[in-house]
């Protein structure tokens, strides 16, 4: 008897957690899976859909399909992904990057990041959507050198928090400053809103175990997609309370 659909995604989940389909990189193509297994492509494809609605695997139309599932459970950092919550409030989470670039931290970013004016910064800018209307727009910056070829990370594919966990980068921290300002000219195109709109403003500081920061975020998001919640934990016999806005 050939292998079920269920054999085949039960073979390629062995392979993913095993480190023989790395995270971060694509799975062979389906007609070399189709070999490999000994199965027609539409096993396959089918094996690949189970696997992508787990979340194991991501298919880029153009590129390939991607293993994308992470094992992120820091007790400490208690946040839903903004896949999640999208997916929770019934939307289809997506996003687009602007930009990325690299530039001089400055005053600005010394001050934040604790380096000199000098230190090689790297920016992405984002607009994140939902069932493709726009949700916000987000502007990360890291320290350069903090991941390994920063310049060829598809961050269309990956998230900062992925490319954070691969690299042994545990986040321990992560605090929100919310405020309201008002969107004009680029950036209410881009979230496809009047001029002087007024949008929360977030920023988002997260940090190291021995409290250096590893990213700074400002956020822009549409009021109508905010909302604040708390998530409190017990760890050691110690209260915590977390907060996230989505």
């Amino acid at each position: 008897m050939g292998k079920s659909v269920f054999d085949v995604a039960s073979a390629i989940r062995e392979k993913i957690k095993n480190g023989t389909y790395r995270f971060g990189f694509p799975i062979p193509s389906e007609r070399d899976l189709a070999e490999t297994f000994q199965v027609n492509r539409t096993v396959i494809r089918n094996s690949l859909s189970l696997l992508t609605d787990e979340g194991l695997v991501k298919k880029i139309h153009g590129k390939g399909t991607y293993v994308t599932k992470t094992d992120i459970d820091d007790s400490v950092i208690h946040f839903k992904g903004m896949t999640e919550l999208l997916k929770k409030a019934g939307y289809d989470p997506s996003s687009r990057i602007l930009n990325t670039q690299v530039r001089k931290a400055n005053y600005k970013f010394s001050k934040i990041f604790n380096v000199s004016p000098e230190t090689d910064i790297f920016q992405i800018l984002r607009l994140r959507l939902g069932s493709d209307r726009p949700i916000s727009i987000e502007n990360t910056y890291i320290l350069y050198n903090s991941l390994k070829d920063i310049e060829k990370i598809d961050f269309q594919i990956f998230s900062l928090y992925d490319m954070f966990l691969i690299n042994n980068i545990r986040i321990q921290d992560i605090r929100h400053v919310f405020s309201t300002t008002r969107v004009h000219n680029t950036e209410a195109r881009f979230l496809e809103t009047e001029d002087s709109t007024p949008v929360i403003s977030i920023e988002i500081t997260s940090l190291l175990a021995d409290r250096s920061v590893a990213e700074y975020t400002e956020a822009l998001v549409l009021p109508s997609f905010s909302k604040y919640y708390t998530d409190s934990i017990i760890k050691n016999g110690v209260y915590h309370i977390n907060s996230q806005s989505f």
